[in-house]
């Protein structure tokens, strides 16, 4: 039958009415899968995981790391043993997710405090200070950290590490960068390269003390040396 022109504009208004509430739909769907902003489903696994690390942080200061269960660690995060192992395989997987969590936040803050100086040996005995300030916190739980980003056990945590370096060596390349276009250090040396070198005098420098081989002052004085030995190798002649 021929619609009338009422009836025609009838069923236009009422598919009109129906289609946005579907677009609606799949412009929300879209926006979470075009990374605009998380869906519901990944905030609250976001909030999960902050939960179970926030929880392994609380019982690791509490009772130690032996000490604690992973049990423990779910119970406090209020979710099931199972969904905790769907995050973390292990304590030590939890280790280093509240480490990497805690020390780019440490080394942030460091970048954002730095001394108003081009002196790179200052610079570096300030951020790596601030990092050394964490770890005294707890030298037992330092060293078991250590063994572990030493040798991840998956590739979710190397992938937590190399995160963490990320910004470690980024902030050092900046300064080492910045040094150089101030003249105050040579202009051929590579910034990433140099970052990298210079973390490993720290690190090895750290392990030493960590053995319980020196103080903590002459770690300090140490490693302050070490450094200049370094950086005297960048630094521009006469």
């Amino acid at each position: 039958p021929i619609l009338t022109a009422l009836e025609r504009t009838d069923m236009e208004r009422r598919r009109v009415v129906v289609e946005p509430r579907g677009d609606r739909k799949l412009a929300a769907r879209d926006e979470a899968s075009s990374g605009q902003g998380p869906g519901r489903r990944e905030r609250n696994k976001q909030e999960k995981l902050a939960r179970i690390v926030g929880a392994a942080r609380q019982l690791f200061d509490e009772k130690g790391f032996t000490d604690t269960t992973t049990q423990e660690i779910a119970e406090r995060a209020d979710i099931g043993t199972g969904t905790l192992f769907l995050y973390a395989k292990s304590k030590e997987d939890l280790l280093i997710m509240v480490f990497r969590d805690e020390m780019i936040a440490t080394s942030q803050a460091a970048f954002r405090t730095m001394p108003a100086t081009h002196c790179l040996i200052t610079q570096l005995m300030h951020v790596f200070g601030m990092m050394i300030a964490y770890h005294d916190r707890d030298l037992d739980l330092t060293r078991i950290l250590l063994k572990e980003i030493m040798f991840p056990a998956s590739p979710e945590r190397r992938d937590d590490v190399a995160s963490l370096m990320r910004v470690v060596y980024g902030g050092i390349a900046d300064l080492v960068a910045a040094g150089q276009a101030a003249g105050v250090l040579r202009g051929a040396a590579d910034p990433e390269l140099t970052a990298q070198s210079l973390f490993a005098v720290y690190y090895m420098s750290l392990i030493i003390w960590l053995t319980g081989a020196v103080t903590k002052k002459r770690f300090l004085e140490q490693l302050n040396s070490k450094l200049t030995v370094a950086v005297q190798g960048l630094n521009t002649l006469g």
